[in-house]
């Protein structure tokens, strides 16, 4: 799924488990290129938010990252990728979000 949104510059690993941390739901390791996504929140949140959630950080770290202070993990940067890969994941028809689907369908209403 993730390489039908986006074709990174450079390779990474993935990992599921089936473990529910109490801390995380996934993560990526920049050293490894490794991204872990915990699979027993399927509840909370769905694999693919997950995943795409991780997959950002690759990206980031990879392609977009920018040396400062201002550039951190969770930073306008990381934001930046994540929405495009989230809009793409959308408009490719791999994720859904009831939520997120009422925004893009609400019509504009005159005062």
């Amino acid at each position: 799924m993730l390489l039908k949104i986006y074709r990174p510059q450079v390779a990474f690993e993935l990992r599921v488990t089936e473990q529910r941390p109490k801390s995380r739901m996934g993560y990526y390791v920049p050293a490894k290129r490794n991204i872990t996504i915990h699979g027993g929140w399927g509840d909370v949140h769905s694999l693919e938010e997950i995943a795409i959630h991780e997959y950002a950080h690759h990206i980031h770290f990879t392609e977009h990252r920018r040396s400062g202070k201002k550039d951190t993990p969770h930073g306008p940067n990381y934001w930046r990728i994540y929405s495009a890969l989230m809009a793409k994941a959308i408009e490719k028809g791999l994720y859904n979000d009831n939520y997120i689907n009422k925004i893009i369908e609400q019509k504009e209403s005159i005062i």
